[in-house]
């Protein structure tokens, strides 16, 4: 037996063929199950007087034929296959397993429809049983013949049904239902164990479909339409229950039905019709409800025989959403052109009609193809081209018996199903390559036999291709089929001939060519890495052997022909050496670049996330590449992710061996090993070894400063670090706790510090005994003293040393005159902490500097004192006599010399306030002087006494004042002095006013001098009071003398009137009136 597709042109040969070589089309033809066994219970032998007459056939009863009458005698009705079977065609047991009647008179059953879902096989007989077969792998060769899958026959149930055939089988494996029509009965079947569900037989069925907008294969609810004798009914099976929801009138007998959504299109016995369901369930007689479309053929008698001729049974069925076809023959007897008319739901006729030679007798809808049944072939028609062309003729050579008659719709896809050899010259291996499921959906029924069609491979030409070196060609190809959909990228066909064409391009170094197909066919990257030996050794048993890989055997050996890149580099050099060309430079630059596509194409696999199983050997392998490439950002990423899966022990071992000493350090880091990194960096930092990848101290108390959790960790690498690099000490010092402070040797630390003469180490001794104060270290209190030495040499550092230092120091101070000329008794200090807390940074000095001084100043003026102050005093008279005048004074206060402080604050500071305080204020909290222990307490001081001492602070001031003040300050200092304390310099007003200069303005000496005057002015207050009061006395007889002419009578003026003294006329002058003489004069002549 043999299979061939054609497409109906050259010579004809007498089966049907065509001499010309096979054209391929869309499907191919192969074997599903040769002469199956339906065994001998089914079988009838004529002569059985207990064999009851077979019944005709529904198509008869409705009308209609299956074919052409017999030209001779015999029953009416009966169609050209319908005659008994044939001997079987010649096959070995492995074939077929089929058991024949040794009777001569016996008559076998015969295969009239198939459901096939997944590996589920089952078959309808024409005498009424249901036969179940499970179904191996189909191997779909490209050879004119193939191996028969294995199939394994499951059960066998009789319908019982009087022996009448099986005409449909549906299947919905999600629900576990299998609906069969047997005569006119339709009944629902469990699955697997076939067994009829209660309550779901229906006699009188003509015909059923299914609401074809699901997919059998995944259908959870199906809408199953039955066509009975005078109604439409509509059932809705899901899970256990069939319900029934709609029933349409009819009032013609319906020989053909299908649905989709809510349109049904049926051909009874008058016309096509389309029946509109949404209106129909309003009103049976709803306008538009009925479409009538055209009418079916009906039976005609022969002129000549007077016979009755049945014309074939309608054909309706669902080719697209909303779409119908029809079949419509020219003739009655089926022979003659047939029409298959498409129509939209509305009737309207969009789409091109196909034209057949005679009538199908098979007929099934495979999108975007109608798949159709004739005597000897199935013929495949493209219902996308305008024409509806016939796209391929499918073959079976065997005898009659053996041909297809029928062709049926599965459930789902053959699983399975595979192809096993690409073309006739026979690839076997390839098969590992291909898909695990090939669309095939659509079986051929023959008498005993099933043949299945599946979608032909695209990509048939492209395996040619590529085993004839033609790899361009066959990558355009490839880019074709994907373009066109025919194939998906995804596809394992696809995939494959990808990477057969960038093993090809590998082979020739055509490394980014290679490198591009290799992520279009996802390659595994294992099998990439045994082409890289090094890489194969490194990963070790990480690495499976190339054999055991998923992937085509035939791919698998391509990649073995390969050997290895260094191979492969030295044969490509010797081959491009030449014309003064390096050939071990050339070889170096090669190896270079096949080691950068390994990167590229691992990092590629990382990203993708598809081959799990393999990214332990891809991590690993990264992590190599990365140090050998002295990648060490990428290699930090990659051993640091989460996702991260590097065989660290793998990886270390190759940089130990390697004398990669950083980044073996990093994979310990990266395994949370704070020991063995920081191991391996002291060995680094001390010269041991050396690592120029290494980030030196900066990385490593980086580094050791997010170990605070871990304080034992801390405090040894603190203790280490001291004495190698004080200032880099200090971060680590910072992260270490109060309690492991406290736990610290400070004494060896502070001798390893002093030991260092390095720059920083002060800021080192600084931060460890501020630390050891915080902490409260018991050695605190002893390094206080030193860590004021410091600070002192601290602040000596930021304003000397240089001319630019020693500039911001005098801009320092020009600032804080500025502010004192504005307030006399502003002190430096409270002016330094106003100054240090600004945030900003000018010219005058950096901000750090002013605060480092502010810290000082209030650390010396801190009380309860816990310092030595003459050895911080040696200290700033040394270090930095022109630069802490402040610190000086405060020093010398607190050594109880309070005068000789005063007089260096107005001398050498010029700190005016300050002074006054220290001098004029002892016992104020705020006076330098409390930083001494002054003897006696304020509250037994008497008032004389107080005022004693603030009389002598004034003198002193004063004398300080005017003789170490320039001229303008010290007449300030002098005006503000004498004007707050003029009274404590009574008693030396007249020396206080000589020793004023008599260029001095006079408002300065006026509070002594007024104060003087009013003291000289009481002695004259008596005799002043006396003169007042005889000046009272004569002021009283005035009055009483004004009193007593006050009623002598009104003056009576008049504009003649003559002033008494001047003599002129008085006129509206104004006038007074004299006592006594009466006389009248001007205001002026008084």
């Amino acid at each position: 037996m043999s299979m061939s597709a054609g497409a109906g042109k050259g010579k004809e040969r007498e089966d049907g063929g065509s001499d010309e070589d096979d054209i391929a089309g869309p499907y191919i033809m192969r074997p599903l199950a040769i002469g199956l066994q339906l065994g001998p219970e089914e079988a009838l032998v004529k002569g059985n007087t207990s064999a009851k007459t077979r019944r005709p056939s529904l198509s008869q009863r409705l009308g209609f034929g299956s074919g052409k009458e017999s030209a001779k005698g015999g029953e009416e009705g009966v169609s050209k296959d319908a005659s008994p079977a044939g001997d079987p065609p010649d096959a070995n047991d492995n074939d077929r397993d089929s058991v024949r009647s040794s009777s001569p008179m016996a008559i076998s059953a015969k295969v009239e429809c198939v459901e096939v879902a997944g590996s589920d096989m089952y078959v309808g007989t024409s005498h009424g049983h249901i036969v179940h077969y499970t179904v191996a792998m189909v191997e779909l060769d490209g050879g004119r013949s193939g191996a028969t899958p294995e199939y394994f026959r499951v059960s066998s149930v009789d319908l019982k049904l009087g022996g009448k055939r099986v005409e449909q089988v549906l299947a919905f494996p999600v629900l576990n239902r299998l609906v069969v029509l047997c005569g006119s009965t339709a009944q629902v079947l469990s699955l697997p164990d076939l067994r009829p569900v209660p309550g779901t037989m229906m006699k009188g069925v003509s015909c059923l479909a299914y609401d074809e907008r699901l997919q059998r294969s995944a259908a959870a609810a199906v809408i199953l339409c039955v066509a009975r004798v005078r109604s439409i009914q509509l059932y809705r099976m899901a899970g256990a229950e069939l319900r029934l929801e709609l029933e349409v009138p009819i009032t013609c007998s319906v020989a053909s039905i299908c649905q989709y959504g809510q349109y049904l299109c049926v051909a009874d016995t008058e016309a096509y019709k389309i029946l509109d369901l949404a209106k129909l369930r309003t009103a049976p007689s709803a306008e538009g409800a009925r479409l009538e479309l055209f009418p079916t053929q009906q039976p005609r008698t022969d002129p000549d025989s007077g016979r009755v001729i049945r014309p074939p049974r309608p054909r309706t069925l669902v080719v697209g959403p909303g779409e119908f076809m029809f079949l419509t023959s020219s003739a009655s007897d089926g022979d003659a052109t047939t029409l298959g008319v498409i129509v939209t739901a509305l009737g309207e006729a969009q789409r091109g009609t196909l034209q057949f030679a005679s009538y199908p007798k098979s007929v099934v809808y495979d999108a975007p193809f109608l798949i159709a049944a004739f005597a000897g072939s199935v013929d495949v028609y493209d219902t996308r081209q305008p024409e509806q062309t016939l796209a391929q003729r499918l073959f079976v050579d065997t005898p009659d018996a053996g041909r297809p008659r029928r062709v049926c719709a599965a459930a789902g896809f053959l699983a399975g199903t595979r192809l096993a050899q690409l073309d006739s010259e026979g690839e076997p291996s390839l098969s590992r390559a291909l898909s695990a499921v090939v669309r095939a959906s659509v079986v051929a029924v023959s008498q005993d036999s099933l043949y299945v069609l599946a979608d032909e491979p695209p990509l048939l030409l492209v395996s040619r291709m590529l085993r004839a070196g033609r790899v361009e060609e066959a990558v355009a190809a490839v880019d074709a089929a994907l373009a066109s959909g025919d194939v998906s990228q995804a596809s394992a066909e696809a995939r494959y001939c990808v990477l057969m064409a960038g093993v090809q391009y590998f082979a020739r170094l055509l490394l980014d060519d290679a490198l591009q197909l290799f992520r279009r066919g996802s390659l595994d990257p294992r099998a990439l890495l045994h082409v890289y030996s090094d890489y194969a050794a490194y990963l070790g048993p990480l690495l499976e052997p190339l054999e055991r890989l998923p992937m085509p055997a035939t791919l698998c050996a391509a990649i073995r022909d390969l050997g290895t890149v260094s191979q492969l580099v030295g044969s490509s050099a010797a081959d491009m050496a030449g014309n003064g060309c390096d050939q071990e430079a050339l070889a170096e630059a090669l190896a270079a670049n096949a080691l950068e596509v390994l990167e590229r194409y691992l990092e590629h696999v990382r990203l993708s996330e598809e081959f799990d199983v393999a990214r332990t050997a891809v991590d690993t392998a990264l992590a190599r590449l990365y140090a050998d490439h002295d990648h060490v950002e990428k290699f930090t990423a990659l051993i640091g992710s989460r996702d991260s899966r590097v065989d660290s022990s793998v990886a270390i071992a190759f940089c130990r061996n390697t004398k990669r000493h950083y980044y073996e350090s990093l994979l310990h880091r990266a395994r949370g090993e704070p020991r063995q990194v920081l191991g391996i960096w002291r060995r680094l930092l001390s010269g041991e070894c050396e690592d120029a990848r290494f980030g030196g101290m900066p990385e490593y108390v980086a580094y050791v400063g997010t170990l605070t959790e871990q304080q034992d960790i801390l405090l040894a690498e603190y203790a280490w670090l001291v004495d190698i690099d004080a200032a880099a000490s200090l971060r680590v010092l910072a992260g270490l706790t109060d309690v492991s402070v406290a736990a610290l040797d400070a004494d060896r630390a502070m001798a390893s510090i002093q030991s260092q003469k390095v720059e920083g180490g002060d800021g080192a001794q600084r931060a460890l005994i501020e630390r050891l104060i915080s902490a409260g270290h018991p050695r605190a209190s002893h390094y206080l003293t030193y860590l004021l030495n410091v600070y002192v040499r601290q602040v000596r550092d930021c304003y000397s040393g240089d001319e630019e230092r020693h500039r911001r120091l005098l801009a320092l101070e020009e600032r804080f005159r500025c502010a004192q000329a504005e307030d006399l008794r502003l002190t430096f200090r409270v002016w330094i902490a106003k100054a240090a807390a600004e945030d900003k940074s000018d010219a005058l000095g950096s901000q750090s500097a002013i605060r480092l001084r502010a810290q000082l100043i209030a650390m010396l003026g801190a009380r309860p004192i816990a310092y030595d102050a003459a050895a911080v005093l040696d200290c700033v008279e040394r270090e930095a006599p022109a630069v802490l005048h402040l610190e000086k004074a405060m020093l010398i206060a607190a050594l109880g010399h309070a005068s000789d402080a005063g007089e260096f604050l107005v001398t050498a500071c010029q700190d005016y306030a300050e002074a006054e305080l220290l001098l004029m204020r002892p016992y104020a909290p705020k006076s330098l002087a409390q930083l001494a222990n002054v003897a006696g307490a304020r509250r037994t001081r008497g008032p004389q006494q107080a005022k004693e001492e603030e009389t002598e602070g004034v003198r002193h001031l004063l004398r300080l004042y005017m003789a170490h003040v320039d001229d303008e300050m010290a007449a300030r200092l002098v005006a503000d002095l004498l004007h707050r304390y003029s009274e404590c310099l009574c008693d030396d007003a007249g020396a206080v006013l000589v020793s004023i200069p008599e260029h001095w303005p006079y408002a300065i000496a006026e509070p002594l001098v007024s104060r003087q005057l009013a003291r000289l002015a009481h002695r004259e207050r008596s005799s002043s009071i006396e003169r007042g009061l005889r000046q009272s006395l004569t002021l009283a007889e005035q009055l009483r003398a004004i009193d007593e002419h006050r009623d002598a009578g009104p003056i009576v003026l008049d504009y003649s009137q003559a002033c008494a003294k001047c003599h002129k006329l008085l006129g509206s002058s104004a006038f007074v009136l004299v006592p006594g003489s009466r006389e009248i004069r001007h205001v002026s002549c008084g």
